[in-house]
């Protein structure tokens, strides 16, 4: 028993310090004016390392719901369920439209794509509404995430990051699952390119004028006014979905 739980925790552990990690990167994915396109690119093929290891974490839970979804009564489960699903498939979004408007990455290992407007849009679109999704899902888990967080001593505990090789290994299936879904889904997404709605959006489109494209006065805002963005789109949803659980237990109460 005394095991379990110390399996438990170190588990724990590792997972905290690989969100910690995801949550860094994204933030800086998120803010490409600060690191440059061509950093931004790569640093986009990166994240989805400690995004699939997210997954393949809590791979248990995952099977766990997906079979016993429809036979469990509570709300709460499903929702958890259902959101993540919108997140994986969103993040499914910014990266295939990353990828297919690609400036620097693509281009260096000699892969070029023409840049459909389309997908610049979706990719914006998508990559916005990931932002406020994160900060609802990091609202749900907050007590989780703070509770971890007080029993991590980072230095000391770094170590159990190599909990992932393990985890990785013993999960060999569940990742060439993982990895065939998002190979499906993501060539799915791609035949959107080819619907009357992506025509549309292409077609008025408009390419942008020498005066729309001159960069703002103060060139400092060049950085600040996208950080400003993202922690606008990450704290309004978290702190909305912490009041709404708030206000729920004191009715319940």
């Amino acid at each position: 028993m005394k095991n379990s739980k110390k399996n438990t925790g170190n588990t724990n552990k590792t997972r905290v310090i690989l969100d910690l990690f995801f949550f860094i990167l994204m933030i800086a994915v998120l803010i490409p004016q600060s690191t440059g396109i061509a950093i931004h690119e790569w640093l986009s093929f990166i994240i989805l390392i400690p995004f699939f290891l997210h997954l393949i974490i809590n791979w248990n839970w995952i099977a766990s719901y997906s079979k016993n979804l429809f036979k469990k009564p509570l709300r709460k489960t499903k929702f958890d369920y259902f959101f993540n699903w919108i997140l994986y498939i969103d993040m499914l979004l910014v990266t295939v439209s990353g990828l297919v408007i690609s400036e620097a990455a693509l281009p260096a290992i000699g892969i070029h794509f023409n840049i459909n407007p389309f997908w610049t849009t979706i990719h914006n679109a998508s990559a916005t509404l990931f932002i406020a999704l994160l900060g609802i899902h990091l609202a749900l888990h907050w007590k989780w995430i703070v509770k971890t967080l007080q029993k991590l001593k980072f230095l000391s505990d770094l170590h159990h990051i190599k909990q992932i090789t393990t985890i990785f290994r013993n999960r060999k299936t569940e990742f060439l699952i993982l990895i065939a879904l998002s190979i499906i889904l993501s060539l799915a997404i791609w035949l959107l390119e080819f619907t009357s709605w992506a025509e549309t959006i292409t077609h008025n489109s408009t390419p942008k004028t020498a005066e729309g494209s001159k960069q703002p006065a103060i060139q400092w805002l060049i950085y600040v006014l996208p950080l400003l963005k993202v922690t606008v789109f990450l704290c309004v949803p978290a702190v909305l979905t912490r009041v709404i659980i708030y206000l729920k237990a004191k009715l319940k109460n």
